[in-house]
């Protein structure tokens, strides 16, 4: 009975690790999940597709597979590193291997927030959006977002890191130079803290744009790089 219960775990264990490198596992699931099987055909739909620019359609695709709830069975069985990695790489694949372009979906994937308050003199406060997703799409997003990034990771999570890490891949990438991400982020820190409502200099940001950084620029001369690389990398301020 035991060796029989021993050779059932050891079967599940080498399930769950198959599902984590990307393989299906018993029941098929994968993180190469096709995220717009399951919509019916739609000829509405088909015609917006057609005539809609090709950066919104791949924004709609990789938000819709990460809020899609296989992606969420899949970072509960395999973590938060992997699932920041199945994010690069379906934006990836979307991209069609465009690094540039994978980057800024993985951006807009991990979007945090819906829009920013600004501070604005004499007018006060004005909202900016940031994302035009209704309510239900942007909270499933939300919901499967990977948040335990850090081994210091506060309780409420570090979702909005990503979004500095990718953001910050995406310049040092584009521009070829760390130093012009690095600038640009330090800018962003300085805005935040003075124009944001609610904003501050949080040195948190700096590490997941320092990160960011390094990966971007890294990916100009090696292209199989993955996140999970450099989000374990020590940060000095």
């Amino acid at each position: 009975m035991l060796l029989f219960l021993g050779v059932v775990l050891l079967a599940l264990r080498g399930a769950a690790v198959a599902q984590c490198d990307g393989k299906p596992g018993p029941d098929g699931l994968s993180w190469e999940f096709d995220e717009g099987e399951k919509q019916k055909f739609s000829l509405l739909r088909f015609l917006g597709n057609v005539v809609t620019p090709d950066l919104v359609n791949d924004t709609r695709r990789i938000r819709t597979y990460v809020r899609d709830e296989r992606f969420g069975i899949l970072l509960k069985r395999c973590g938060e590193m992997r699932a920041i990695d199945a994010i690069y790489l379906k934006a990836l694949k979307i991209a069609e291997h465009s690094v540039g372009r994978a980057l800024f979906l993985a951006l807009v994937a991990t979007l945090e927030h819906r829009d920013v308050n600004l501070k604005v003199p004499i007018i006060g406060s004005v909202g900016l959006p940031l994302t035009f997703e209704e309510d239900s799409t942007f909270h499933a997003r939300m919901r499967n977002l990977p948040s335990k990034i850090y081994v210091d990771t506060p309780p409420e999570g570090d979702r909005d890191k990503l979004q500095h890490f990718f953001g910050s891949a995406y310049i040092a990438y584009t521009a070829e130079s760390r130093e012009f991400a690095r600038t640009s982020g330090d800018l962003v820190e300085w805005g935040e803290a003075k124009f944001v409502v609610g904003g501050v200099d949080d040195d948190r940001d700096r590490r997941a744009n320092s990160q960011g950084e390094r990966f971007g620029h890294d990916l100009l001369t090696i292209k199989n790089l993955l996140p999970s690389d450099y989000l374990n990398l020590p940060y000095r301020n």
